[in-house]
């Protein structure tokens, strides 16, 4: 069997400054994964895909697996570059048998509103209709109808963080090898109510919580109803101000058949229920701190989490409300960062390892979302490349790139400056500034949900901050203009359709 699988995964913020370029995306260059085979062995969306064409002996062309870190709409040049070499690969492969690509979900450039189902519409011009088409997504897709009329295999992640990468392309492979012997043509079924949250934003990891609770259900009714082969649930975008923002559930299915949308609904309809759920509380910064003084004493680091500006989310990253408190306060044995400021960074190496430095640090993309610049006087103790090796459970093996990137020493207070937006995801990431975590009394971090998975383990308490930055929890802050209206919680007296 000859396969074509390629990558193009970015969720894109509505409100966010940032357009998002080519240049924002990593391994978008062609031949990106055939000159990586190191990729095999790793828990990733590549290593899954890997696997399985090595397991079925497939002949894979599978030329490259984009992404970015979550910021504004693709400026029109990006996505037609990676569409671009996407459709040249592929024509390049001549007759496949399949394609698999991994997706996000909750991508959008300025010229289109549903990348996905764009590409989609454009592989299946090359393909045409007859060649299965599996897709994998991030738990956190705005599942569009045209997704689900040009696909015939949709699976999406399953865990929050998402350490399941790899276990999604490989299921996705699963079931698109099955397809191509049995010479079938699965068909996805996609069900929204009038939601733009809810799922409790995907999170998995209360076992109790509502979003485990509907993957149990939806575990259960896979097993029980003939002919499904996959059921996902997706918890939605919310930062997206496209129709189809929100949660959804997606039955992949052997044959076309309309009660397979009815199973699809059931479940939304479950997921109305519990709508309202929210899991975590956020403090504001000043209750934060103080909450810090509360919780001395024990092992491992109090994690402040300075969620609205979180990068995972697509805010910039470069707050500096609980930064500032901080420096204030100046608990011992203390690292924030990493903070995004491209220029702090070139001051700091400029000056050198040793030296002193004042520098003006973060607000600089948009002050309205997370403070102002702060000034920072310290000594500059460390220089980095910002390469690191994932050693977590997220994606392990895989190398991540925080730029180049500094830390500077400000009396009890470390602060980590980079010249590249990315989560925290790995402890990795503040070792190759010399920092230990694990020996930390505090540690501000801009996180959502994926650094739960490696840095939770080891703090004595996490602590959720609103500091203001483009994540918040308010959707009501932001001007929707393209969602569907009347939608929960944006209006009043919103029910379910009947």
């Amino acid at each position: 069997m000859i396969v074509f699988a390629c990558g193009i995964s970015h969720e894109s913020h509505s409100f966010s400054k940032l357009r998002t370029e080519i240049s924002d995306f990593e391994g978008a260059d062609v031949g990106a994964i055939d000159s990586k085979p190191e990729l095999l062995d790793t828990r990733s969306t590549e290593g899954g895909i890997l696997s399985a064409a090595q397991e079925f002996g497939w002949d894979l062309r599978f030329p490259f697996c984009a992404h970015a870190t979550p910021s504004g709409p693709l400026a029109e040049e990006a996505f037609e570059t990676l569409v671009g070499r996407l459709l040249g690969e592929l024509k390049r492969a001549k007759a496949v048998d399949g394609v698999l690509l991994a997706l996000h979900g909750a991508m959008f450039a300025e010229h289109v509103p549903d990348c996905e189902g764009e590409i989609l519409e454009r592989v299946r011009a090359v393909v045409g209709p007859r060649v299965p088409i599996a897709i994998t997504l991030d738990l956190h897709a705005n599942f569009s109808d045209r997704m689900a009329a040009l696909s015939n295999i949709a699976t999406s992640f399953r865990t929050t963080p998402h350490t399941d990468q790899w276990e999604t392309s490989n299921r996705a492979a699963r079931l698109l090898n099955e397809a191509m012997h049995r010479g079938t043509a699965p068909h996805v079924y996609v069900a929204r109510l009038p939601m733009l949250a809810g799922m409790d934003m995907g999170r998995t990891i209360d076992p109790t919580g509502p979003m485990n609770r509907l993957l149990a259900m939806a575990r259960k009714l896979e097993l029980e109803t003939p002919g499904v082969l996959d059921i996902s649930l997706n918890a939605g975008f919310y930062y997206g101000d496209v129709f189809e923002a929100g949660p959804s559930v997606t039955v992949t299915a052997h044959c076309d058949d309309a009660s397979y949308g009815d199973l699809a609904k059931k479940i939304m309809l479950a997921a109305w229920e519990t709508r309202s759920f929210v899991s975590l509380r956020h403090y504001g910064v000043d209750e934060a701190i103080a909450r810090t003084r509360e919780v001395a004493s024990g092992v491992g680091p109090v994690i402040l989490v300075d969620y609205t500006d979180g990068p995972a989310g697509g805010a910039y990253g470069d707050g500096t409300q609980l930064l500032s408190a901080l420096l204030v306060e100046n608990p011992e044995k203390t690292v924030v960062g990493p903070i995004y400021d491209p220029l702090a960074v070139d001051e700091a190496i400029k000056a050198g390892v040793g030296a002193s430095v004042r520098l003006m640090v973060g607000g600089r993309i948009d002050p309205a979302y997370g403070g102002p610049p702060v000034e920072v006087f310290g000594e500059v103790v460390r220089v980095s490349d910002g390469n690191y090796l994932r050693k977590g459970p997220y994606a392990t093996g895989t190398t991540g790139h925080l730029g180049q990137g500094v830390c500077v020493k400000c009396g009890n207070v470390s602060v980590i400056l980079v010249s590249r937006r990315q989560q925290p995801e790995d402890r990795e990431q503040y070792r190759i500034f010399g920092i230990d975590p694990e020996r930390l009394n505090i540690l501000a971090c801009k996180g959502i949900n994926h650094f739960r998975a490696d840095f939770e383990p080891i703090s004595r308490e996490l602590i959720f901050v609103d500091s203001g930055g483009l994540v918040s929890v308010d959707f009501t802050r932001f001007p929707f203009r393209n969602v569907r209206r009347p939608v929960w919680p944006l209006d009043d007296d919103v029910a379910p359709p009947q």
